[in-house]
């Protein structure tokens, strides 16, 4: 992958709020709401900076917009608290007098009808009037930069990539995007493709890095410059000297600026807006080897107030990712085990194999507490199974619908015994519109996991007896929970490390296969 970190898991929307039926508390009517956040780690509401505008009337329209950070992979947790206004310049909540709140998350906003919510405000198991809320993505987190270099007059016959890097407050820079590398004395390298919120964050003044290094084992720098976008953008300028830290550089050394666009491309939450639902399923490890879940040892053994962490899996990646999914309907499956005494690796633990669908995670909570009490661990561990049942699904869908997208959420203690036919399955799946999501429980070696992530190195199977067939695209991330502390933390960082890069791999399906993002549904509120 070129880039550094990923293009679409984070972006940038507004929040526009209205508010109706009002009740008339105080003498005077004036209006404003308040943005609070959960804290991930204190569980506790947290004040922000985030509030409209106060306006006079119990039916406000407020003119100002709320923009808040949007991430994907995290559990964005937010309270709108409307209030009358006592004292308008006092920033303490506690001295305006609250009329009522609405809690949510911004998954949830951004995945609505429309992108648009209506509830009511609520204080004491009382209603108080609604609140309205619109969604849109701003504009800058839409705009993607194209653009191509040149290098000339460089060290020759040096296997070069450049990179680039925005700066930081701290005048350090962080790098955003590598290119591939090539061999030439003036290389050009392929077409860059970079959100602008990737490049600048939307500062066009911000200063950029541009490094050119030779593909070495300590990647030497050969040139380098900083420049702005606007800079980059200046059609009169297509020169930029590259220079180097404590010493010269060849005569002449310079890079080209072959040419540059500032264009507003498609983004994940153009699909999500257009109503693309994400689709969840679940399939759950039963293998013995997770023990007797009698055992308080055992990876399965459900007792006292703490969750296993199957459940902590469930709950902290499922309670995210339902968000994006309308009829929040989940399939559930186990493997390795046997269900109703036949072994199987793919059964719904609902036990209907026509509809093995469960009703949000508390759903897919409820069937893993039944199943545990009901079900005979056994073996092997085989991931194909599910892997193709998906698999089937999803074309059987695409024959009605291509705008769809799935997401796989493989749960596992142990070491997968059928490798060979799991990477065949994953290289065939691979050009569906899906992402393998696998978590690693307990303490097994799980090398062959970190294989079929394929971060390093693309997945292959034998295409015939003389060709090997490649991956068509990465789809698969694995993490071991154990390599996450316990407590909130684990809530956190656990989501964030395996679902950053669906976002990009859902745009890189998209845009290869042409989909485009169908028009928002209109909700009238």
């Amino acid at each position: 992958m070129p880039f550094i970190g990923q293009q679409y898991a984070h972006s940038k929307v507004e929040l526009k709020i209205s508010c109706e039926n009002l009740p008339k508390i105080l003498s005077s009517n004036l209006i404003q709401v308040v943005l609070l956040v959960k804290d991930q780690q204190t569980r506790q509401w947290v004040s922000t900076p985030y509030k409209t505008e106060v306006v006079d009337s119990l039916n406000p329209k407020f003119v100002t917009g709320i923009v808040v950070d949007y991430y994907f992979e995290e559990l964005q947790r937010f309270r709108f608290v409307c209030v009358n206004v006592i004292k308008p310049n006092d920033p303490n909540l506690n001295v305006q007098k609250t009329i009522g709140y609405f809690d949510t998350d911004l998954g949830s906003i951004v995945a609505s009808i429309g992108g648009k919510v209506r509830e009511n405000l609520s204080l004491d198991d009382k209603n108080y009037g609604i609140l309205n809320i619109s969604v849109e993505e701003v504009i800058e987190s839409k705009r993607v930069v194209k653009l191509q270099f040149r290098a000339h007059n460089i060290v020759k016959d040096e296997k070069t990539f450049m990179m680039l890097s925005r700066a930081n407050e701290d005048g350090t820079f962080c790098p955003v995007y590598r290119t591939q590398t090539i061999s030439s004395i003036n290389p050009a390298w392929p077409e860059i493709k970079v959100r602008e919120s990737t490049l600048c964050n939307g500062d066009l003044d911000r200063a950029l890095l541009l490094q050119i290094k030779s593909d070495k084992g300590d990647d030497v720098l050969l040139g380098q410059c900083i420049v702005t976008l606007n800079e980059l953008l200046d059609t009169d300028t297509k020169w930029f000297p590259l220079k180097l830290p404590n010493r010269n550089v060849p005569k002449d050394s310079r890079l080209e600026v072959i040419r540059i666009s500032l264009e507003e491309t498609q983004t994940f939450l153009d699909y999500i807006a257009g109503g693309t639902q994400i689709n969840l399923v679940v399939a759950i490890d039963f293998t013995i080897s997770n023990g007797d879940p009698n055992d308080p040892n055992s990876l399965h053994y459900i007792g006292g107030d703490k969750e296993n962490d199957y459940q902590q899996a469930i709950r902290s990646i499922g309670t995210i990712l339902e968000q994006y999914d309308s009829d929040k309907k989940i399939p559930v499956y186990g493997f390795g085990a046997k269900f109703r005494r036949n072994v199987s690796h793919a059964y719904p633990l609902n036990h209907n194999f026509e509809d093995p669908e469960v009703l949000g995670v508390d759903g897919i909570m409820a069937v893993y507490k039944q199943t545990i009490d009901n079900v005979e661990l056994y073996g092997p561990t085989n991931f194909s199974p599910i892997i193709n049942q998906t698999a089937t699904t999803i074309k059987k869908e695409m024959s009605a619908n291509n705008d769809i997208y799935y997401i796989l959420l493989i749960i596992t203690d142990g070491i997968i015994t059928d490798m060979d036919v799991t990477v065949r399955s994953i290289v065939r799946a691979s050009k569906l519109p899906l992402s393998i999501i696998i978590v690693g429980v307990g303490n097994a070696d799980f090398t062959n996991m970190k294989i079929l992530d394929a971060d390093d190195k693309p997945l292959t199977m034998k295409a015939d007896s003389s060709n090997l067939s490649v991956m068509g695209k990465d789809i698969v991330q694995f993490v071991a929970m154990r390599e996450f502390e316990t407590g909130t933390a684990r809530d956190y960082f656990l989501p964030k490390a395996v679902m950053e890069e669906i976002p990009d791999q859902f745009m890189s399906y998209m845009e290869e296969n042409n989909i485009k993002p169908r028009k928002r549904t209109n909700l009238v509120i």
